[in-house]
């Protein structure tokens, strides 16, 4: 719960408070010493004292021009198409009341703006319009600026704002936080004269607000797949997410007990002097690999993932991953791969355990199939680690991601000089890195047909000849394979060797997708909220958010359920998952039932929060009020509307609430 205090709670506090705070703003104003003022206006003043701020201003100054404004705007688009939806939701409740609704940026310039034709005509001659500067170095104590300063909600009223100007005007405002890195993205205001505000306008913007940073945290998901794909995949490693400065803002437990890495730390804390550099990698816009030795003991690898904004690099995230000192006569397998760990209570799924454990213990080549995001490499890591090559070397190697000139090289390795940009040494290549092991070729129908010709003889003569080299160089690699296709067309249409096939699909698994094996969906929930999550604290699940997960159809499978899961723990508070903890695209479109769907002929249609009043009808509002419990809170932010309007509707409806 996000603390803020009023400056006032109810309208009749008004006439009091204003004589008051004029007699106390009188009183700053003659550096006398003041009373009966809040704690955070008193702070801002000494602020605008420090800064020479005038506190007979009766303008703010215009800093962007407006061809600056224009640019300004065009780098802040992502965040204004989010915003802009949630100001027209104020304007219009407000609108009657001539109050404004203003978006300023991360330094309190005021960027966009709702408003009547008699609200701007009021605001005109103050300069409270976009390209002003209303921060408190510009304007002194109010919402906007007194916000980017506090880094938190506040309502400045009447003789609270510093300058004389706006002693008329009450303002509420509440700072926009990416959800990432808690970088400051800009201000969200209401304001408007003192006979015409509502007391409760700061929880107005506060709820607003709160829900723009949950579409930030949904954007994010979709937008930065790469990184949100790291967090998911890496929850068993240490990982930090860091700003522009490389302070730690948000860690998990694995990277303060093993690293030891704290809050408000800086990354560089972690490696030596020589290795500091490694972190100027932040100037590149895709993820980077890191290797360095740090102050702890060990070795590590770390991927470093950029993180942007509305055009802004805003900091990124890192991943740690120990490198282990490779000791055949040592090593163990890592238990957590074992094939008995796989979780399932699906008949069709624990059958194929049972074969996939028989093929184990043999040595013969592996085809697995099915759709994205099923978990074909955790049974490929399975077979290999509960099998007795398991000791060995595991090398995953993506068939669909490494470009077409740079195959050869990177399966089957290269001797220096073999061709332009080619290193000294030579690289060995997958294949002998997993000599010995096991290699696991993912998305094998995307090889190439030249490449599916030195793959094959490779399988025939169980060696390897390096690019640029003449000598075969024997291995010893068990070879599993993975695909999303059906080969056997692909062998039709000439994109895919028969001859090749054969050779793989000697033992071949298909994993169900999850759609088949929805039973498995509350296992796999609890597991994932465990990886998540650490702190020993139980998580709840709701019922209503439980079905939505049972109800979806998940054309990405197990992977999107574990990013769904992680995205849920992200916006979820006390360890309790609610049915809008969600991404609103899963409860829109679960079965084509879920609230915020309207039928028609049988179709059905998301609703948009921007039109709720052309399709709340009684069917969804009923619904909506049943996975809430009839909670009209939790109903209203399901539907993205305003309590009001639920129980406007409810009644109207004849529904009881």
């Amino acid at each position: 719960m996000q603390q803020y205090s009023f400056a006032i709670s109810s309208i009749h506090q008004f006439t009091s408070r204003k004589h008051d705070l004029y007699h106390q703003w009188e009183k700053m104003c003659n550096h006398e010493e003041v009373s009966t003022i809040r704690q955070e206006i008193n702070s801002s003043w000494k602020r605008c004292l420090s800064k020479r701020v005038d506190p007979l201003r009766q303008q703010a100054p215009v800093v962007f021009t407006e061809a600056t404004l224009k640019q300004k705007k065009e780098e802040k688009l992502e965040l204004l198409r989010l915003v802009e939806p949630y100001m027209d939701q104020l304007y219009e409740q407000l609108a009657a009341e001539d109050i404004l609704v203003m978006l300023s940026d991360s330094n309190g310039v005021i960027l966009e703006g709702k408003a009547t034709a008699r609200g701007w005509s009021m605001v005109e001659k103050l300069h409270f319009y976009p390209g002003a500067d209303w921060s408190e170095s510009g304007a002194g104590t109010n919402a906007v600026g007194t916000a980017v300063a506090e880094r938190k909600p506040v309502q400045v009223f009447g003789a609270e704002h510093f300058c004389q100007g706006w002693h008329t005007w009450v303002c509420s405002a509440a700072p926009i936080f990416d959800p990432v890195t808690d970088e400051l993205l800009g201000v969200l205001d209401i304001s408007g004269t003192m006979d015409r505000v509502q007391a409760h306008s700061l929880p107005a913007v506060v709820h607003q607000v709160d829900r723009i940073r949950q579409d930030l945290s949904s954007a994010f998901m979709t937008r930065d797949v790469p990184t949100w794909r790291a967090i998911s995949d890496a929850l068993d490693q240490p990982l930090a997410i860091f700003d522009t400065k490389l302070r730690v803002v948000r860690l998990n437990e694995r990277a303060r007990t093993v690293l030891g890495l704290r809050a408000g730390c800086t990354i560089q804390d972690l490696f030596t002097e020589d290795n500091a550099s490694s972190l100027d990698s932040l100037h590149w816009n895709t993820p980077t690999p890191v290797t360095f030795r740090s102050l702890k003991p060990g070795t590590w690898v770390a991927t470093l993932y950029p993180y942007h904004v509305a055009n802004r690099l805003l900091g990124g995230l890192i991943v740690f991953y120990p490198i282990k000192v490779s000791n055949n006569s040592t090593r163990s397998p890592s238990a957590s791969f074992h094939i008995s760990t796989i979780i399932t209570q699906n008949n069709e799924m624990i059958r194929l355990i049972e074969k996939a454990g028989k093929a184990a213990r043999s040595d013969m080549n592996v085809l697995l199939v099915g759709e994205t995001g099923v978990g074909k490499e955790i049974f490929a890591r399975s077979i290999h680690e509960s099998g007795p090559r398991g000791r060995e070397p595991f090398v995953a190697v993506n068939c669909g991601a490494i470009p077409r000139d740079l195959l050869a090289s990177e399966l089957f390795g290269y001797e220096p000089g073999a061709f332009t940009g080619a290193t000294a040494k030579g690289r060995p290549g997958k294949f002998v890195a997993a000599d010995g092991g096991t290699i696991f070729l993912d998305e094998i129908g995307e090889l190439p047909l030249e490449a599916q010709v030195y793959l094959l003889r490779v399988l025939e003569e169980r060696a390897v000849v390096p690019v640029g080299g003449t000598e075969p160089r024997p291995i010893d690699v068990r070879i599993i394979a993975a695909t999303n296709r059906d080969l056997e067309e692909e062998i039709q249409r000439g994109r895919f060797r028969a001859d090749l096939y054969y050779r793989l699909n000697v033992l071949r698994f298909r994993i169900p997708p999850l759609r088949e094996r929805k039973e498995d969906i509350p296992l796999l929930v609890r597991h994932f909220l465990l990886k998540c999550d650490d702190t020993g604290i139980p998580w709840v699940v709701e019922d209503a958010a439980m079905d939505c997960l049972m109800r979806h159809s998940w054309p990405g499978n197990v992977r999107q359920l574990k990013n769904v899961v992680a995205q849920a723990v992200f916006n979820a508070e006390d360890h309790r998952i609610r049915l809008e903890d969600l991404p609103p695209e899963l409860v829109h479109s679960a079965d084509g039932t879920t609230t915020g769907l309207t039928k028609d002929n049988n179709e059905s249609a998301p609703v948009s929060r921007f039109n709720y009043r052309k399709v709340v009808n009684r069917e969804v509002l009923e619904h909506a009020l049943k996975m809430t419990d009839g909670n009209v809170s939790r109903a209203a932010r399901l539907l993205g509307v305003s309590r009001m309007t639920v129980y406007r509707k409810a009644k109207q409806y004849n529904l009881s609430t």
